[in-house]
């Protein structure tokens, strides 16, 4: 009789605390849910930051150096003339070198008044001929702070000769070389017997005490011509 009042006493201690244990979570619930009440879910994800994030985060790109064959071809289409301007960056370069071109001449012509007018040596044409192929000197001037040597070239043989004018040695009269450099003659000369006419400019301070000058020229790459021509009065 007193084991069954026990049993029937724990039987209700576990129901008392069964109910109160729901009781609580209830009341917490409801607690819980009016405290949120008016509090809305964000708009974005936060996490959804973080993906982008990840996705645009740039990665280390491994150094890769420019083709020599690439740089080759930029400088070739540049001095020949393929990477053409625009016609407003013609015009500008038109008009600046039209300025400068007037400079020039208002500096040519200082000197020309500083040291007298331009001069030029009578005894002219010297010419040399080899293989078909003629160099001429028509006339030397004293352009102020520059010699400057008018000459022709002529090819009468049948085949194209090719000239680089960096192989031209300028030497005066005591044997030393000048400096020089050519305008307005071809790199090519044609068999086609025509007369290429064009300028070579010496500095004028570099033959101060030099009374002639000797030219030697010959082609590129065979270098089988020798056009060489000494004795070139200088002008004073």
């Amino acid at each position: 009789m007193k084991i069954n009042s026990t049993i029937k006493l724990t039987l209700l201690l576990l129901v008392v605390m069964s109910g109160a244990g729901t009781a609580s979570a209830y009341f917490a619930y409801r607690a819980g849910h009016e405290a949120l009440q008016g509090v809305n879910q964000p708009d974005v994800n936060p996490t959804n930051k973080l993906k982008d994030v990840k996705k645009t985060s740039t990665k280390p790109v491994k150094f890769k150096p420019i083709d020599e064959k690439t740089i080759l071809i930029k400088v070739y289409n540049h001095t020949n003339g393929k990477n053409k301007p625009s016609d407003s960056e013609k015009e500008t370069k038109k008009e600046d070198k039209e300025i400068e071109e007037k400079e020039t001449s208002q500096s040519v012509e200082q000197n020309a008044q500083a040291e007298g007018d331009t001069q030029t040596l009578a005894g002219f044409p010297l010419k040399v001929e080899d293989s078909g192929v003629s160099l001429e000197v028509n006339e030397a001037q004293n352009q102020g702070n520059t010699i400057a040597l008018t000459v022709n070239l002529k090819n009468e043989g049948t085949q194209p000769i090719r000239f680089l004018y960096s192989f031209l040695e300028v030497t005066d009269n005591q044997g030393r070389s000048l400096s020089a450099i050519t305008e307005g003659l071809p790199e090519e000369l044609p068999p086609n017997n025509e007369s290429f006419q064009g300028t070579i400019k010496i500095p004028a301070v570099l033959v101060n005490d030099s009374n002639t000058l000797a030219l030697n020229l010959t082609d590129y790459p065979d270098q089988k011509l020798k056009l060489s021509l000494a004795d070139i009065p200088i002008v004073r």
